[in-house]
């Protein structure tokens, strides 16, 4: 066997099939280790900057989700101007407080907003407080599984004598090890202080693993054989794994599986190191520790089967971590045969059981198809499919280039409306209303283009007058969903978006009490100073506070008033679009 410091995993370079049509780049040259580094490479630098610390109250929240303050609830909070210090305004422990709750957020736009704000936030570091915040906000990414932008964020301060120096340097190790930079991880490891102690003799390991790499097998051995001696209980998985790169031991294939029912967080991606130059496998059990940190070594790591690869990548692509090319190269270096690739039936009754498999199937199966006609209909057999498994998101983006290449024709008018959600999912608003335009001209209006053209409405303008006659349009579609609480959802919405609307809510006095949570008095006079004045750095983190874990329709109609209300002028309304859709699915509308 032989090692090197870089082992890329070659996929296919690009893809064409006949009839001039190409599919996805697929990145020419590239390997997809580089691929996975350009995308972890995309974060920003965050610069630093002075700032006042001022102190403020911050609340935690019961197992319930109902949210109450440490203090009393008529606490005068300081307001502050808009800027990009607001957290400096909280105590570390505060702080702590608001990013737990930042965790369990599942608005995707807020969470992404949260993040950026997170990400840029200007910290001077020769503060002490700000020192505590910088580390919660590293530790915060790493928790989420973003270890890509925990690590942009310690490459961009001097960390020398900071007290936390022991958890950024085995971050940057790990983060290193995870993306198979390993020469690099090598040269770091020497760089660090002699004086600094590592825990479970991680850093003799790390020695040990380089010196492997380096073809330094007698003084590997050596060192191993000391660490032997002195480590209190053997660490059976690095002593495994030195066994096979040090070739001291011959084990069979099934007998080369890693354990982790008391896995070590400090050596785990080590081992993930160590398992793919070793060309051991990881497994299932791997991908539950960290399904997010641990995604990227599990799809580098060519040994591992392909099916948890690929569940790996699906993870990593919906939370942003790979981009589509590297998924799309990883469903292409699944290795179907000629006749399962002529046998569709007969295969996806074999793959039944693998949504991930038969994802990638669906994928190779539509890239072989000649005529334009077969093409179309199995790019709707792979929507179709990833729509049954919540897939939907990747199947539109992968088959973006795909879709581009088919033609408006008669033949395809049926598929009109599914062409034109995937180009709403791509932001290609103008070939969905071309494809919509299409359907319509032939077939009128019916329930499926006027949905596409509620979406599309939604999605060509940020500007609230455009929401509110959106809405307005569809109303009598909307309605046909009626229930008690999506009565409620368009009273809250009208109220709001048209200070004119004379809609009431319906009389009902069998239902006295409503059981969805609300916010304490404090945090909802917080949220309530805040837009009063536009504070918006306080009204997004006490809006995160508030709706904890919850999803849009299970928060109070009362405080989902009070949210929309806020974030009308949030940013001149920039999430209000965002924010609506995200409720109208919650609400199960769209």
């Amino acid at each position: 066997m032989k090692f090197f410091l870089y082992i890329p995993l070659i996929l296919f370079a690009s893809l064409s099939y006949s009839n001039e049509i190409e599919v996805i780049d697929l990145h020419e040259n590239k390997s997809l280790d580089q691929m996975v580094l350009d995308q972890n490479n995309t974060d920003k630098v965050v610069e630093t900057l002075n700032t006042d610390n001022i102190s403020s109250d911050i609340t935690n929240i019961s197992d319930e989700g109902e949210i109450s303050s440490n203090k009393d609830e008529n606490v005068d909070v300081t307001d502050i101007e808009i800027n990009k210090n607001f957290f400096n305004q909280f105590e570390p422990e505060q702080v702590s407080l608001i990013l737990e709750n930042a965790k369990k957020i599942k608005s995707k736009s807020l969470k992404n907003e949260i993040n950026n704000t997170l990400f840029n936030l200007n910290l001077d570091y020769n503060i002490e407080n700000d020192r505590e915040i910088f580390f919660l906000v590293v530790n915060y990414f790493y928790n989420i599984g973003d270890i890509s932008k925990s690590y942009s964020l310690i490459k961009s301060i001097d960390l020398d004598n900071d007290k936390n120096k022991n958890f950024y340097n085995i971050l940057e190790i790990n983060y290193l090890l995870s993306t198979s930079q390993l020469e690099n991880a090598c040269n770091f490891i020497k760089q660090i202080d002699s004086e600094i102690k590592f825990q479970n003799n991680f850093d003799d390991k790390m020695e040990i693993f380089c010196l492997i790499l380096q073809d330094q097998k007698s003084e590997a051995k050596l060192l191993n054989s000391i660490l032997l001696e002195t480590e209190k209980k053997v660490d059976q998985n690095f002593q495994q794994l030195c066994s096979i790169l040090l070739n001291e031991q011959n084990i069979e294939m099934s007998e080369q599986e890693l354990y982790f029912e008391k896995y070590n967080t400090d050596l785990i991606f080590l081992y993930s190191a160590m398992a793919r130059i070793a060309e051991v496998p990881l497994n299932e059990e791997f991908l539950k520790i960290d399904p997010l940190n641990l995604a990227i070594p599990i799809i580098l790591n060519k040994s591992t089967p392909i099916e948890l690869r690929m569940k790996a990548a699906h993870k990593s692509f919906l939370n942003g971590l790979i981009s589509i090319e590297s998924l799309a190269a990883l469903y292409q270096s699944v290795d179907f045969s000629s006749n399962e690739l002529n046998k569709p039936k007969e295969t996806i009754t074999k793959l039944s059981n693998s949504i991930e498999l038969l994802m990638a199937y669906h994928f190779q199966f539509i890239n072989i198809q000649i005529f334009p006609s077969e093409r179309i209909d199995a790019v709707i057999n792979f929507w179709n499919f990833a729509r049954q498994n919540n897939l939907e998101n990747i199947a539109y983006s992968i088959s973006k280039t795909i879709i581009d290449s088919i033609e408006i024709k008669p033949e395809y008018l049926e598929y009109s409306p599914q062409i034109a959600m995937s180009y709403i999912n791509n932001d290609n608003i103008n070939k969905a209303i071309e494809w919509i335009s299409f359907y319509e001209n032939a077939n009128g209006l019916d329930d499926r283009s006027t949905l596409i053209n509620m979406l599309i409405d939604f999605n060509s303008s940020n500007e609230v007058s455009t929401i509110l006659d959106t809405i307005n349009i569809n109303y009598e579609n909307l309605i046909k969903f009626s229930n008690k609480n999506n009565d409620e959802l368009f009273f809250v919405l009208f109220s709001i978006l048209n200070e004119n609307s004379d809609q009431k809510v319906q009389e009902d006095f069998t239902n006295i009490f409503d059981n969805r949570l609300t916010a304490s008095l404090f945090i909802t006079e917080n949220i309530q100073n805040a837009i009063k004045n536009n504070d918006q750095n306080k009204l997004l983190i006490y809006s995160i506070v508030s709706i904890n874990n919850l999803k849009w329709n299970e928060i109070h109609p009362s405080h989902l008033k009070l949210l929309l209300n806020g974030f009308l002028d949030y940013k001149n309304g920039d999430l209000i679009k965002d924010i609506i859709l995200e409720i109208f699915e919650d609400y199960q509308l769209i």
